[in-house]
């Protein structure tokens, strides 16, 4: 697999990544992304660097958890539809199977 350089900014500061070309524009999205909360954190609370990487890391993780959580109780929800709709399905043949 090939590798090509992405050069992304993250307050103010460049980085060369190392990423599949396929991946290079998800890199400078998460940079983005990056650089935004950062840069929120930073003005929002007067905090160096290293201390707004850290509570921008914390939110993103965070959020990412929940995102987690949710997608889970949407994949239960969804089961249990599908379980419904088959079920429904089997009460409406049976009872196409009796008025026959």
């Amino acid at each position: 697999m090939s590798k090509e350089t992405t050069t992304v900014k993250i307050l103010g500061a460049s980085y060369k990544i190392a990423c599949p070309p396929e991946e290079s524009e998800e890199v400078k999205k998460a940079a983005v992304f990056l650089d935004t909360k950062l840069t929120e954190v930073k003005e929002a609370s007067g905090l160096d660097e290293k201390r707004a990487a850290i509570i921008t890391a914390l939110n993103i993780s965070s959020e990412y958890l929940k995102n987690l959580s949710d997608v889970s109780r949407d994949e239960s929800v969804n089961e249990g539809l599908e379980n419904l709709t088959l079920e429904v399905q089997k009460q409406l043949e049976t009872l196409s199977f009796k008025a026959k």
